[in-house]
């Protein structure tokens, strides 16, 4: 289930007043949104939350696909620039690749891919943006870390889907009772309590919500979405700095949730931190010291996969982000040899001890999600504290 998709999003007036005195269906066609160029008069304009309402009854409720698709092509016609609309709707594409007829499939990803890039281009470093890049990294199959999985009563998987159905219809009292029955019956499932906890904190019962946050964590301290949720319940019970503790929490957990990155950069900014996390895709054609830096990686890396020699991932990655560092140095000599922004971020992590976190949070991959939760586990605090002091000031 799509849980509260912008992080205490209605609390972001709350945060700055705390700062100053969150079966196979046929192939359907997805109509073009209108013109922006002549926008119908307010009264004639239909309610693209109404419409969502509507498609999500439709959807989860009547198990009407075709009728929720023309609902949220009506939501996103009726605000082509409202960028919630466009993620829940990207989101019902990403679902239905995985519903339709296999020669359909490859329609809906792009449909859903599609409407999550133009989010993530039209303000990349929104709360929004953010987990439309976590739905863009979905759809590439690039969730190199899975929760906690657990075999549940087949009776409960039940009761926990209509849960799902009757959140998903906005019935949240209904929820409550149907989650609670499931995490009754499959307690070891952190991802239900998840689903029960932020079901209270969508009635704004703050104070239950977070007691069931801290309860799936009990059960698995490393689930991404309770620590990000709890996040915005701190948020809501007055307490930034705990907030921001929790999110950086969340993306120790997972170093690609990027809803979890995004969020922290918006907490603790508001909170007078300062921020140093750098994209290393965000430049397209380095130059100097960084395009230098970047070729000495890259064939670094070419190196090592050749001969790995039994080597790990980790000391592969160190090895290539050394010499990156070492060709930048040499490219431009001086105290500002490190030009470029994302060589320089790894430059301080390195002057500072916390190389390897910061390989395991800025250039995180396949090969390093299988070494990842050892890592995790032996050096949580490392992590975190990377977090709050190199990249969070």
């Amino acid at each position: 289930m799509f849980r509260h998709t912008l992080p205490a999003v209605g609390a972001l007036a709350l945060l700055f007043l705390l700062v100053s005195p969150a079966g196979a269906i046929t192939t359907m066609s997805k109509p073009k949104s209108v013109s922006k160029a002549a926008p119908a008069a307010s009264f004639d304009r239909p309610d693209p939350q109404a419409l969502l309402r509507e498609a999500k009854a439709l959807w989860h409720i009547e198990k009407d696909y075709n009728g929720a698709l023309a609902k949220f092509n009506a939501a996103v016609d009726a605000d082509p620039d409202d960028n919630d609309v466009r993620l829940q709707r990207g989101h019902f594409f990403e679902v239905l690749s995985g519903l339709v007829v296999a020669q359909d499939r490859q329609r809906f990803k792009e449909f859903a891919q599609e409407d999550y890039e133009e989010i993530a281009q039209a303000d990349p470093d929104s709360l929004i943006a953010g987990v439309a890049r976590d739905g863009l990294t979905r759809l590439a199959g690039e969730e190199f870390l899975s929760a906690k999985i657990v075999a549940c009563p087949e009776s409960a998987i039940e009761v926990h889907a209509r849960g799902e159905s009757l959140y998903g219809a906005r019935r949240y009292a209904d929820a409550i009772v149907a989650y609670e029955k499931a995490t009754a019956d499959c307690p070891e499932a952190s991802a239900w309590w998840v689903d029960f906890a932020d079901s209270h904190y969508v009635i704004a019962d703050y104070a239950r919500a977070k007691e069931l946050f801290a309860r799936a964590l009990t059960v698995d301290p490393w689930n991404r979405e309770a620590h990000r949720f709890l996040a915005d319940t701190e948020l809501q019970l007055g307490d930034g700095e705990a907030a921001v503790r929790q999110l950086i929490l969340t993306v120790v957990s997972d170093p690609m949730y990027e809803a979890g990155w995004s969020a922290l950069r918006l907490y603790g900014t508001a909170l007078g931190h300062k921020w140093k996390r750098v994209y290393g895709s965000r430049t397209a054609e380095p130059r100097g010291a960084d395009a230098a830096a970047w070729v000495a990686y890259l064939n670094a890396k070419a190196g090592a996969r050749r001969d790995q020699a039994g080597r790990s991932a980790l000391a592969i990655e160190r090895a290539a982000v050394k010499s990156a560092l070492m060709a930048a140095r040499q490219t431009e000599p001086g105290p500002s040899a490190v030009t470029g922004p994302f060589w320089g971020m790894m430059a301080r992590a390195d002057q500072a001890g916390y190389l390897d976190e910061a390989i395991f949070m800025h250039l995180f991959d396949g090969a390093l999600a299988g070494e990842y939760p050892d890592f995790r586990e032996k050096h949580a605090q490392r992590l975190a504290t990377y977090v709050e002091t190199l990249i969070l000031e």
